[in-house]
């Protein structure tokens, strides 16, 4: 697993010294998450869906998100998932980001660092496909304005019927 096109030049990956050596790896499996805040994301997502594939964006309430709300962003799906408006994003996760994302699409986060609002949305969408949640883990530099950052991260689907995304957290520490 790793970058869907690595030819895209809007974010570079930084290998994981825990990484096998021949081959950097971003995507992670959900066993494989270390970090307790993203983990804690995690159960609570699991927990919150009961039996449906997916909790709806109303049973992520502040409450149920205490632990982590700080380290999470909440972005709306538009254009059937071509691009996404960030609805709410935490502290933690512009200082990580080097740039506050509430109330910024990712065709908006484009036009200031080249191609990288089209890395997002593409990574947002693939987990809203899948209808699951996704995990990455990396030290990542952006060429567009030479922004490095490290993170592990899970990206997960919301849906007010459970079934179909319209909705995605991150969560990221």
């Amino acid at each position: 697993m790793g970058r869907e096109n690595p030819d895209d030049p809007a974010l570079e990956t930084l290998p994981d010294k825990e990484a096998a050596p021949q081959r950097v790896r971003t995507a992670i499996a959900l066993g494989e998450l270390r970090h307790p805040v993203v983990r804690e994301a995690l159960e609570t997502w699991q927990r919150l869906r009961g039996t449906r594939r997916m909790p709806a964006r109303a049973d992520m309430t502040p409450r149920a998100m205490k632990g982590f709300l700080k380290y999470m962003t909440l972005a709306q799906a538009l254009d059937g998932g071509r691009n996404f408006y960030f609805r709410i994003s935490g502290d933690q996760v512009n200082i990580q980001q080097g740039m506050v994302l509430q109330g910024t699409t990712t065709a908006e986060i484009d036009a200031c660092v080249p191609g990288y609002g089209a890395q997002l949305a593409r990574l947002y969408a693939r987990a809203m496909r899948r209808r699951e949640v996704c995990a990455y883990r990396g030290l990542y530099f952006r060429p567009g304005d030479k922004h490095t950052f490290s993170h592990e991260s899970i990206m997960a689907p919301l849906g007010d019927d459970g079934e179909t995304p319209d909705h995605i957290i991150v969560v990221a520490a």
